[in-house]
């Protein structure tokens, strides 16, 4: 005879099936899959993917889905031999441009995905992938900051008529000066321009210098930043590679730690982690028509065709104004109309080149 109320014996029962619901996208297993990507981080069209679809079709690959998911598109086989196949064939048919991962997705129906249940991570421990380990060089940031300030320092004194030589010396700006009498003037100079740094001064022979040194919560500053854009940036790669529930954490005072559980190709992810960006600062050729250079295939006279991360044809001079080697600091924020813009800070030479092309 049952001692237990009901109320009990039903509780344990919703339990049971509650927790059996939960388990039960674990026991369908994952189908290997290609994450097709684009490098602009662009969406992938409809003719992209029919052109992808075909190329498979035609080589006899069984598909066992295909669908988009973000700006990506997942195509579905039913072993990893297929899987491994059809990268190489899609590597060579969709060409430069594009980011192709072997992945893993889950088998789960649709009935319990739109339930919001999914199988549980296993993590690296069970499931296997690729574990990185990244240090941040933020020794080389702090010296292109120093260098930053000796540029900014030299232009301004230059700019106030005062002779002096100015160096950048292991995290210290030392200027020196040709006559005694500008000392109180280069002090007040300096200090305008960058306020939170700690400055001493003094004579020696028939000059003076002074020597600007990062605190050590700039320096703080500085290395944090370093290591929280790099974190971020790599947040955003990883999410080319479609990994479910990847990690991006720091470790200590410099390094990050990258685990992607069920990566199949450690090789592809390291290509895309480990990329390196460039930045240049060039002026649009306003006064020519980008339309009629796409339709052409060629741009004019001193001017270059490129395109919008939606595929809007631009035309932009080819004199660089600057690149990423005057670049000193990045910062995201809004313009004065509210939308969402990049805040760049760049060193003195870049500074007075943007300046000149600007005027």
């Amino acid at each position: 005879m049952n001692r237990y109320p009901l109320w009990k014996n039903l509780l344990v029962l919703i339990a049971v099936v509650g927790g059996g619901l939960v388990a039960l996208p674990n026991i369908y297993g994952d189908d290997p899959a290609v994450l097709i990507s684009r490098e602009d981080q662009g969406a992938i069209s409809e003719m992209e993917a029919d052109s992808a679809r075909r190329a498979l079709a035609v080589a006899g690959f069984e598909i066992l889905g295909a669908r988009t998911r973000g700006n990506s598109l997942l195509i579905r086989f039913d072993s990893v031999e297929a899987q491994l196949s059809a990268r190489d064939l899609l590597v060579e048919q969709l060409g430069p441009g594009y980011i192709l991962a072997l992945d893993l997705v889950p088998r789960t129906p649709d009935w319990i995905a739109a339930l919001g249940l999914r199988p549980m991570s296993l993590g690296l421990d069970l499931q296997g992938g690729v574990h990185f380990l990244f240090e941040v060089d933020t020794d080389s940031v702090v010296t292109k900051r120093v260098e930053g300030y000796a540029d900014d320092f030299s232009r301004r004194l230059r700019e106030d008529g005062i002779r002096r030589t100015v160096q950048p010396l292991d995290g210290v700006v030392r200027v020196e000066l040709r006559r005694r009498e500008d000392l109180e003037r280069s002090e007040d100079l300096l200090t305008e321009i960058e306020p939170d740094l700690e400055y001493d001064s003094g004579f020696d022979g028939e000059g003076a210098w002074i020597t600007a040194t990062l605190g050590e919560a700039r320096l703080r500053e500085l290395r944090d930043n370093a290591v929280s854009k790099n974190i971020t940036i790599l947040r955003n790669r990883v999410n080319e590679l479609g990994v479910a529930e990847p990690l991006v954490q720091r470790q200590g005072l410099g390094r990050i730690v990258v685990q992607l559980p069920g990566v199949q190709d450690p090789a592809q992810a390291s290509r895309i982690l480990g990329s390196t960006a460039t930045v240049e600062f060039r002026i649009t050729c306003y006064e020519e028509n980008a339309l009629e250079a796409d339709r052409l295939g060629r741009a004019p006279l001193g001017c270059e065709l490129q395109y919008h991360t939606d595929g809007r044809p631009i035309l932009l001079r080819r004199a660089v104004i600057a690149d990423g080697g005057q670049l000193v600091d990045a910062r995201q924020g809004f313009d004065e109309n509210g939308q969402p813009a990049v805040h760049v800070n760049l060193a003195a030479r870049g500074a007075d080149a943007m300046l000149e092309a600007t005027q």
